[in-house]
């Protein structure tokens, strides 16, 4: 008997999770088509995160099918993801001071070769991290520069402000 009544009460309660959850989906869509609170800023910030966490399923992914057996668990990902990122941003971050400043106006010339050289380390980093050989971590790379590099984009134009980018 007891057993019947808890079981009608979680049943109940995860109910109403689904019904709250549908509603807050709902109002966030209706704010979202009326062009409520979310500015362009908090938009940007919020496909930032959205890419960041699709980036590491795509990191994941891609380490799926170079058959990674080092740290492949999420944990790991995870980590490896956020060291990577973080590289990248220490190797642009004069590239920040310099839309912080107003004095880049995002020259090719100067782009591609962080690009190419962020490129670089990151493969090295995959490698090092979950040792798939250089080849692997190749495909590893083309399957996640593209998300990093908007990321770092949206994520200079932001901090820069009306005068950089």
């Amino acid at each position: 008997m007891f057993f019947k009544q808890l079981n009608k009460k979680s049943s109940i309660k995860s109910n109403l999770n689904r019904t709250s959850t549908v509603i807050e989906i709902e109002m966030l869509l209706n704010l979202l088509q009326m062009g409520g609170p979310i500015d362009k800023e908090t938009l940007s910030l919020i496909l930032m995160a959205a890419f960041a966490g699709g980036d590491i399923l795509l990191l994941k992914l891609g380490l799926k099918i170079t058959k990674a057996r080092e740290r492949t668990r999420m944990k790991w990902v995870a980590v490896s993801f956020l060291i990577q990122f973080g590289v990248i941003f220490i190797i642009s971050s004069p590239l920040f001071l310099l839309g912080f400043a107003g004095k880049f106006d995002g020259d090719p010339e100067v782009v591609i070769p962080i690009i190419i050289l962020c490129t670089f380390i990151d493969l090295n980093v995959i490698n090092v991290i979950h040792q798939v050989g250089l080849k692997r971590s190749l495909i590893v790379v083309s399957i996640i520069l593209l998300p990093i590099v908007f990321i770092m984009v949206n994520m200079a134009s932001l901090l820069s402000g009306p005068t950089g980018f």
